[in-house]
C-alpha cells in the first residue's frame, strides 16, 4: 500500500496576511509589475507546501520548536509556516531586511 497524502488546506494568519499585503504595496509603489511577480512567485511556493510539508527547513528562528515550523526565503522575504495535521497555516511573513522577531 502507498503513503496516503493528506490534502492540507493553506490558512494564513491575520497578521501574516496583512504583512504580506503590506510588503507588495510598498513593491507597487516603485514597481507594479514587480510587485505581481513577487507575489506569483511567493504564492506559487505557498501552493507548493501542502503536497511536500516539510520541503523547507525547520525555522530556526521559533523558541522550542519541534519541527512543525518551517522557513522559507524568496525574493528578500521571509514566510514562516507551521505544520497542522489538516492545515498549513502561513504564521509570519517579513522582510529580510526587518528586524528578527523571535516568536
Amino acid at each position: 500500500m502507498g503513503k496516503k497524502i493528506r490534502n492540507r488546506q493553506i490558512k494564513w494568519d491575520i497578521s501574516a496576511l496583512s504583512s504580506f499585503i503590506d510588503l507588495l504595496d510598498r513593491i507597487r509603489e516603485d514597481s507594479p509589475t514587480n510587485a505581481k511577480r513577487v507575489k506569483t512567485r511567493i504564492t506559487n511556493l505557498i501552493k507548493a507546501i501542502p503536497s511536500n510539508p516539510e520541503m523547507f527547513r525547520e525555522d530556526e528562528l521559533k523558541l522550542d520548536n519541534d519541527g512543525t515550523f518551517r522557513v522559507f526565503n524568496k525574493d528578500r522575504i521571509r514566510v514562516s509556516y507551521k505544520i497542522e495535521p489538516d492545515s498549513i497555516i502561513i504564521a509570519r511573513v517579513r522582510h529580510s531586511s526587518q528586524e528578527p522577531i523571535v516568536f
